[in-house]
């Protein structure tokens, strides 16, 4: 299984990478073409935890199908340390600075295809098109603890619900559908909430059964 976790994070990389943008955006999340320069930045620091942030709550959900099992941060950064002095992923990650996006087109709301050319690489076609979709994200400030709470609106297996006292319930679940379990932070204890838009990575098109 590992594998094909290190598979999904090698052709994830060269395809995000291939959504480039025909002028250069500056790395952000508020914008398709900002975001890739944000996965690439993150490729460049080794930054996985970066990496695996970039990719939608459904993308993760079709990887742990194929999986079998819940896939998750911890496997993210096994997969892409252990491969990382592969020849393959090494020559996918200098590959992916020369690709370049040759159409977009809106696929419903908040949600745009790629159209990208590519002169050629390891795993992969020379054209397809990738799907990103721009999803509400939150953050949940805790006094006493130096990360947030953080996740999206639309993920089956972590969420947070606010209650009429100020306080808020962050909720887990091992598998979607499946029984969650539920932390209470009080309302003494939360220093913030924030919500934003920010774009991921949601879908390969018919390049994600290349490596699924």
């Amino acid at each position: 299984m590992r594998v094909h976790v290190a598979l999904a994070a090698l052709l994830v990389l060269t395809l995000t990478g291939c959504f480039k943008a025909r002028q250069a955006e500056a790395p952000s999340r508020a914008t398709p073409a900002g975001t890739v320069e944000m996965f690439k930045t993150y490729a460049r620091q080794k930054n996985r935890e970066g990496e695996w942030d970039i990719l939608s709550p459904a993308f993760k959900d079709r990887l742990s199908q194929r999986a079998g099992r819940n896939v998750d941060l911890a496997d993210w950064v096994q997969a892409r340390d252990m491969y990382a002095t592969d020849p393959k992923v090494a020559q996918a990650e200098r590959f992916l600075q020369n690709a370049v996006v040759v159409n977009t087109v809106p696929d419903g709301p908040n949600a745009v295809k790629a159209t990208i050319q590519v002169s050629g690489g390891p795993f992969i076609s020379k054209s397809g098109v990738i799907r990103m979709v721009k999803l509400d994200r939150w953050e949940l400030y805790v006094r006493g603890q130096s990360e947030p709470y953080t996740g999206t609106n639309n993920d089956p297996l972590f969420g947070v619900e606010p209650k009429a006292d100020g306080s808020y319930v962050v909720w887990y679940r091992d598998a979607p559908g499946g029984p969650r379990s539920e932390e209470v932070i009080p309302a003494s204890n939360v220093a913030n909430f924030k919500r934003d838009g920010r774009w991921y990575v949601d879908h390969l098109g018919s390049l994600e059964g290349q490596f699924m």
